[in-house]
């Protein structure tokens, strides 16, 4: 079944443009993401066909914490398994194994209430996904928010990588030059992982760890919360992480953070290398707030 649209456009769906692909790649028609027709995913109507798609946020949609690229692309993909773009999508699948939806989730855990789950993997290192009412909510703000496109063709890893390499998109966490906010979501996920980690043992997969702080109102700043287990420090390295990290809320963090630290200006990015004089004045915000060091 070759993907189609509800009102295609010339060319898409098309099973002769596979074979045109890298003709796309020359010089003075280079292939992009922001020439593929966009619309809604409900205006899709995708089959097992190999390609590459990219997520724009619509125009006049928010989404707090990143900058988009242009025309407000967010992510880059391809699909060349057996369940082709039908299965890649994103829109409606489990943020367990879907990278883009767990951007999303570290983006839009506050504005969603978002309750992250462990998934315990004996056999493998653990990962996360979303309990599934929070799963519901994820969904329906993409369908609400973001549009799709696709590019079917037969061989899409490597024009992928040339892709994500060109463009970067924010919710491109490999195969391109990672920013600021890159490195900022990447942290935010493994904060995720390491606090659901921390705070319990881990539970029988899908189930969800109730007594997490992610699943709860905030913890006071008077409280003394259990220290977290950190596989890799290195990932302190912004406000969000070291918020987790000491069981912090974020925003009230990052409100201390405005009013304590004498080199503040805005706009503030809180990303700073772990050792820097930046880093250490944050650590110590935090550690005042939690009433424990690091």
């Amino acid at each position: 079944m070759i993907a189609s649209m509800t009102h295609p456009a010339e060319g898409i769906g098309n099973p002769q443009r596979s074979g045109l692909a890298y003709k796309a790649m020359t010089r003075d028609h280079p292939l992009s993401p922001l020439d593929w027709h966009r619309a809604p995913r409900a205006q899709f109507n995708l089959g097992c066909d190999h390609g590459l798609y990219a997520l724009f946020l619509r125009r006049g949609a928010e989404l707090d914490g990143i900058t988009p690229g242009a025309d407000g692309l967010l992510y880059i993909g391809l699909a060349a398994n057996s369940k082709g773009l039908k299965g890649r999508c994103h829109f409606n699948a489990s943020t367990r194994n879907h990278s883009p939806r767990k951007s999303l989730s570290v983006l839009l855990r506050e504005a969603l209430a978002l309750e992250p789950i462990l998934m315990a993997k004996p056999a493998s290192r653990n990962t996360w996904s979303l309990a599934p009412a929070s799963e519901r909510r994820l969904t329906a703000w993409m369908h609400e928010n973001l549009e799709l496109a696709i590019y079917p063709c037969a061989d899409p890893e490597p024009l992928e990588t040339i892709l994500i390499g060109r463009f970067a998109p924010p919710l491109n966490l490999a195969k391109c030059a990672q920013s600021v906010e890159h490195r900022r979501i990447s942290a935010a996920r493994a904060a995720v992982l390491s606090q659901l980690e921390g705070v319990v043992t881990p539970v029988a997969i899908g189930r969800s760890i109730s007594n997490s702080p992610l699943s709860k109102p905030a913890l006071s700043e008077r409280s003394h919360p259990p220290v977290l287990s950190i596989r890799n420090s290195a990932h302190l390295d912004n406000a969000e992480a070291i918020a987790a990290h000491f069981g912090l809320n974020p925003k009230s963090y990052r409100q201390r953070l405005r009013q304590d630290i004498a080199w503040y200006q805005k706009p503030q990015v809180w990303t700073f290398s772990r050792g820097s004089p930046q880093w250490k004045d944050m650590i110590a915000v935090a550690e005042r707030m939690a009433g424990r060091s690091l």
